[in-house]
């Protein structure tokens, strides 16, 4: 990134506060994994923690694949409906029937199904985190590795949605709960809010993100419990930028267009 197109700090929180008031009004949220009834079940402990951790995780392994949100949405309620994921964690899972009667169509979903079956052989590894993580900072590291990297960005989605339904308590986490996938690392280095290449989409890569995320998102007093979604949510499609979108563009400070507006 050349020097004379880095953003200032004041720049950098003139940017956050407009994304934050715009993710506010807006009143969109993601999708809920878990529901209330289900996060009070968690919170009140016992052996069902690990069924609804790794219901969340098998979401997130779904999710990770190039389909809009409505796609990987509906074919995770055929999954549910169908009963999939809750006979995989029982160890009930009939995989000749699955082979001839899959409850979705799309190939890549249907091929999800060896990564949740990964989850679920994992479930000792990654169920310490469970009731908390006990150290932060690798909450992530055990989740892309239990999931045999099926979890990579999703691990930090995993952080995000736990913090945001409350039922991790650690604020510590939220420095890896900001969600590093190629939209919202590209929208962020483009604006200008982070200082890293767009294309760093190592693991490592992702934790920097994150962490330099959470970092410019406090320092311009973001909603709390927000984490990444002002950035992944907002209408600014900073990763299909063209001409007539920068000139219209709203953003108050922009690297992106300062280094192209002329050109």
């Amino acid at each position: 990134m050349n020097e004379s197109t880095t953003l200032t700090n004041r720049e950098r929180r003139e940017n956050v506060a407009f994304l934050g008031q715009a993710f506010l009004a807006s009143q969109r949220l993601p999708a809920e994994v878990l529901d209330g009834e289900q996060r009070a079940l968690f919170s009140a402990g016992g052996a069902e923690q690990s069924r609804l951790f790794y219901t969340l995780l098998c979401y997130g392994a779904l999710a990770a694949q190039p389909a809009p949100d409505s796609v990987v949405d509906a074919d995770w309620r055929r999954f549910r409906d169908a009963g999939v994921v809750d006979s995989l964690f029982a160890g009930e899972f009939d995989l000749r029937r699955y082979a001839l009667d899959p409850p979705v169509s799309r190939h890549d979903s249907k091929g999800k199904v060896i990564d949740f079956v990964r989850l679920s052989e994992t479930r000792e590894t990654w169920g310490r985190l469970l009731p908390q993580p006990p150290d932060p900072d690798v909450a992530v590291d055990v989740l892309h590795a239990t999931s045999g990297g099926a979890l990579k960005s999703r691990a930090f989605w995993a952080v995000r949605e736990m913090r945001r339904y409350g039922l991790w308590e650690d604020e510590a986490l939220d420095r890896f709960a900001c969600v590093p996938d190629g939209r919202v690392r590209k929208r962020a280095v483009r604006m200008g809010l982070v200082d890293l290449p767009e294309k760093a989409d190592t693991f490592a890569d992702m934790k920097a993100v994150s962490r330099a995320l959470h970092a410019v998102l406090r320092l311009g007093e973001a909603p709390d419990g927000c984490f990444d979604l002002p950035i992944s949510m907002a209408d600014q499609r900073c990763e299909v930028c063209d001409s007539a979108r920068m000139a219209s563009c709203p953003m108050p400070h922009c690297r992106w267009r300062r280094e192209h507006a002329a050109v």
